[in-house]
């Protein structure tokens, strides 16, 4: 947007911006008649400027444009003091920037009229808001610390003013800004405390290098013009002390021009060369077809008259062919220090600076004189912003009640602020209520998914015991072909056989080697247990985590959540532990003696199935020792591991989740009544995440609606601005 509006914008000689009124059913009065040439001059009653409007005309026009202008300037400082940029509202204005000792600190001191603080190096230590309103009454000047960053340099939501003083003599600025800027780079100290600091105390002070915040100047001047600006610190290329400060101020100078409503205006020496400029660097990179930038050359006076090359050059780049920026550049000059100490007035200083300009070469030789001087600057520079304020308006309002609209509807949808008379009998039924969903969901009563979860993880761990199932290979093998891996061959049994014989009589097997077999295939039942238990544990702990989040249970109170948490966590660590040690026991029985079923009936079956299956029809006589032994390992197997598989089962579903959910009841309500009731009130505020949320929302809201009601305000008084027009 910003391109179609400053390429609609031209800076002519002696213009008046466009009047925009709402139609009236009244006939036209001469001023709603004037129309506008091409040429930027309104003619009257339709003439095609011939004729130049009369005194009165001028008059009208000029009153009216300034009650305009006032309007518009009163506004876009409101919205910047509101925050509007932290809703990226891209509220119009200049930024004046310039290298160190560019003359920056002049041009702005002469736009004000008011003095700013002077000294070696850097004066300018962190941003300046200032704005002009044109007023009929005394002059005054209020000055307000606006701190929109942190220490860390994050958004303040919503920021923070502090008001510093009021002022009603021009003179009195200096010092005041002086103190201002101590307190802004003060952050830890009460800005208070620098209202009484002489220069020789401000001298003294310790204090940050540079801020992001801000200092906030409205100045109501009844010889000034309309205008809003921000001057920001000199950008330097060195810093003898900190390396790190010179890419600071340049960020810090580029986040205030990069949005696109700003008018960049670069100040520069115009004995310096243009081209070494970092200021124009900085503005290049934001503003590249220099459609919203403005050069302002400053100290004419030092430009050697035989620098004949210079003095043409800037005589072009003032004339316009030489120029790079669309709006061009100007020319001012401005008091040297030994002049600034003779207090001369406004208009004492103005008529210097006019007449250097009318009696020195090559200025007295240029033909556009609206290029030269502060006045013509300052005037041209205030119609730009003002135009550019009012074209933005609809757009800043649209995005002021969209984001208005946005925040409205996070906030409604945040669960109403919590109020609790009785806070033990109300925490007391949502524990019941805990509990009971709670044991419902273990129990399969009240959702299945949860039973069907466990299922699934016994259905895993049955699987993995399974797959430790002796891989017993009856025929004997031959030596040629390699035994895979967790076979047992009929060879293996015989030397297992062999290495646990003592003086047993012949033909008589060591019930050890039986043993020593089985128990190989039962040492790997450890780890599948363990498995099941943490995955069980870790459903179990999901499926409690979830349901104290639940706003029916004690979602919306993060105290509340924390202090159920950890009777869960104390009951938890109470029951794993006991759960643990069950389950190592049941292990401990099955992987050492006895090895012993009293299922018998099982036990001869699969004995007698594997064996059957291993000689079909052949005498059983005929069974060697170590197929006997192979049989005893596969029935017992059989037998033992499905045993096995529904201990661990049972005792998980016992010992873990049936004696949790019976003693967590019993412990929360136990711990809720004895708490006193300071703490339970305490537990019932409100979750803190969900209140800084709250609280974030009533700012953004109230900052929005105070911003929206003022641009309602602003079109009320533009409103009755063109009734009193047409009468």
């Amino acid at each position: 947007m910003i391109n179609s509006v400053l390429t609609s914008i031209s800076l002519p000689k002696r213009t008046m911006p466009t009047v925009h009124r709402p139609p009236s059913p009244s006939p036209p009065s001469p001023i709603s008649s004037r129309q506008r040439r091409p040429d930027g001059i309104i003619g009257v009653n339709g003439d095609d400027g011939q004729h130049l409007p009369s005194k009165r005309d001028n008059h009208l026009v000029d009153s009216e444009y300034s009650r305009k202008a006032k309007l518009l300037i009163a506004l876009a400082n409101d919205l910047t003091r509101l925050g509007g940029a932290q809703f990226d509202l891209d509220i119009p204005c200049l930024a004046f920037i310039g290298n160190q000792s560019a003359g920056k600190s002049s041009v702005v001191e002469a736009a004000t009229g008011i003095g700013v603080p002077r000294e070696s190096g850097t004066c300018t230590r962190c941003p300046m808001q200032c704005t002009m309103i044109r007023s009929s009454g005394a002059w005054s000047c209020r000055i307000t610390l606006q701190f929109s960053y942190d220490s860390k340099g994050q958004d303040r939501v919503p920021p923070v003013a502090k008001f510093f003083c009021e002022l009603s003599n021009p003179k009195d600025v200096e010092i005041w800004l002086k103190r201002a800027q101590a307190a802004i780079l003060s952050p830890d100290a009460d800005p208070d405390d620098f209202r009484d600091l002489t220069v020789d105390d401000l001298k003294a002070l310790k204090t940050l290098p540079f801020s992001l915040n801000t200092i906030e100047l409205l100045v109501r001047d009844p010889e000034g013009t309309d205008l809003c600006f921000v001057d920001l610190p000199g950008i330097i290329q060195h810093h003898t002390k900190d390396a790190t400060l010179v890419p600071f101020i340049k960020n810090l100078v580029e986040r205030h021009i990069k949005r696109k409503n700003t008018i960049i205006v670069v100040t520069i020496p115009m004995t310096d060369d243009i081209e070494n400029q970092e200021a124009f660097r900085i503005a290049h990179r934001v503003d590249r077809k220099g459609l919203r930038t403005i050069g302002v050359g400053t100290k004419p006076d030092l430009l050697n008259p035989g620098s004949l090359s210079a003095l043409d050059l800037w005589r072009g780049i003032l004339e316009g062919p030489s120029s790079n920026l669309k709006h061009g550049y100007y020319c001012v000059k401005m008091p040297d220090d030994r002049t600034r100490k003779l207090g001369l007035s406004r208009v004492e200083l103005a008529k210097q600076e006019e007449e250097f300009f009318a009696t020195r070469d090559p200025w007295k030789s240029i033909d556009d004189k609206s290029r030269l001087g502060m006045k013509n600057f300052v005037d041209n520079m205030s119609k730009l912003l003002i135009t550019l304020i009012e074209k933005n308006i609809p757009t800043i309002k649209r995005t002021v009640i969209q984001l208005l609209d946005k925040n409205l509807q996070e906030f409604e949808q945040l669960p109403p602020k919590p109020k609790v008379e009785s806070p033990l009998p109300w925490i007391t039924i949502r524990i019941i209520r805990f509990c009971k969903v709670l044991q419902g969901t273990i129990h399969g009563t009240i959702n299945k998914k949860f039973i069907h979860q466990s299922q699934a993880c016994y259905e895993t761990f049955k699987a993995e015991i399974t797959s430790t199932t002796p891989q017993l290979v009856a025929q004997h093998h031959n030596p040629a072909v390699n035994v895979l891996v967790g076979q047992i061959t009929v060879e293996i049994v015989r030397d297992v056989i062999k290495s646990h014989m003592t003086w047993e009589l012949p033909g008589y097997v060591h019930f050890d080697a039986t043993k020593d077999l089985i128990l190989r295939h039962v040492q790997h039942w450890k780890k599948p247990m363990i498995d099941c238990f943490e995955a069980i544990c870790k459903a179990t702990l999901a499926l409690m985590t979830g349901l104290i989040k639940d706003e029916e249970h004690f979602g919306r109170f993060g105290e509340l959540q924390n202090f159920v948490r950890g009777i869960v966590e104390e009951q938890r660590l109470r029951f794993q532990t006991e759960t643990s040690t069950m389950l190592n026991k049941i292990f401990d029985l099955e992987n050492s003696a006895p090895i012993y079923t009293a299922n018998s009936a099982a036990y001869t079956s699969a004995r007698t199935s594997w064996l059957n299956i291993v000689y079909q029809n052949q005498n059983p006589q005929l069974h060697s020792d170590a197929h006997k032994v192979m049989a005893d390992v596969h029935a017992y197997f059989q037998v033992a591991h499905m045993r096995f598989i529904d201990y661990v089962i049972l005792s998980l579903e016992g010992e873990w989740h049936q004696k949790l959910v019976a003693s967590l009841e019993e412990r929360l309500i136990e711990a809720v009544s004895l708490a006193p009731k300071e703490r339970l009130i305490y537990l019932l505020s409100e979750d803190k995440l969900i209140a800084a949320k709250r609280e974030d929302l009533t700012q953004k809201v109230d900052q929005l609606t105070k911003i929206k009601e003022r641009l309602v305000e602003y079109e009320k008084e533009a409103s009755l601005t063109y009734n009193d027009d047409d009468e």
